[in-house]
């Protein structure tokens, strides 16, 4: 089996190819914007480096958030453009999901990324399974999980928020984690893929912009 998989949603961007059991080629690189300009060029690289063509892919992988509006939008639509080009069938993890599986360890942690408006993007997880579902909550109610979860650690951007709140219940704050399109090609071996248009983005709030009124 044969994957490109691609992250945008968050500040790296990354394309990674999985090939029988190994990623095989890897691009990632830390940027806060100008995704959009950054992603096909990789999975170019990526390209001329193996000898893929599309062809020859088993299936795309894809990031499908939360995580910035713009990013999410930038790595399905790449997706779903090389997938309906190539006949391709499309696997979509969560963001918290993928930054889960670069967390080695056996008791119960969580994710937390910074939502902005004194919210966060929250999961937890243990032994290799989810808790809970993706949500969006505020800090005192992401704190109220992390308690009921009786988790020891939180990783990503808005641990730190949850810090304060949480005391003793957190020993560790990895503020650094970001996405990897090679842990998301390993993810997405395991996983049954979709029809590439039903592979739907998870936004879990509404945009901060918003339309004019009407006069």
């Amino acid at each position: 089996m044969r994957i490109l998989a691609m992250d945008t949603c968050l500040s790296a961007c990354s394309a990674a190819i999985w090939q029988e059991g190994r990623v095989i080629a890897r691009q990632w690189r830390p940027m806060q914007r100008g995704h959009a300009e950054a992603l096909l060029p990789m999975v170019e690289e990526l390209r001329a480096e193996t000898g893929f063509d599309y062809g020859g892919l088993d299936r795309l992988a894809v990031s499908i958030g939360p995580g910035s509006f713009a990013g999410v939008r930038v790595g399905l639509a790449a997706a779903r453009g090389i997938c309906a080009t190539h006949a391709l069938p499309l696997v979509g993890i969560g963001t918290l999901e993928l930054l889960a599986a670069s967390v080695h360890q056996e008791e119960s942690f969580a994710i937390a990324l910074d939502a902005r408006n004194a919210q966060v993007y929250f999961q937890a997880f243990a032994k290799g399974a989810t808790l809970c579902p993706p949500e969006l909550l505020s800090l005192a109610e992401a704190a109220a999980r992390v308690t009921q979860f009786q988790s020891v650690s939180v990783f990503g951007g808005g641990a730190g928020l949850l810090a304060p709140l949480c005391g003793a219940w957190v020993q560790s704050c990895g503020l650094d984690l970001l996405p990897d399109a090679a842990a998301l090609a390993e993810l997405a071996a395991t996983r049954e893929p979709q029809a590439a248009e039903t592979v739907a983005p998870l936004y879990l709030r509404a945009p901060d912009a918003k339309l004019p009124a009407a006069p």
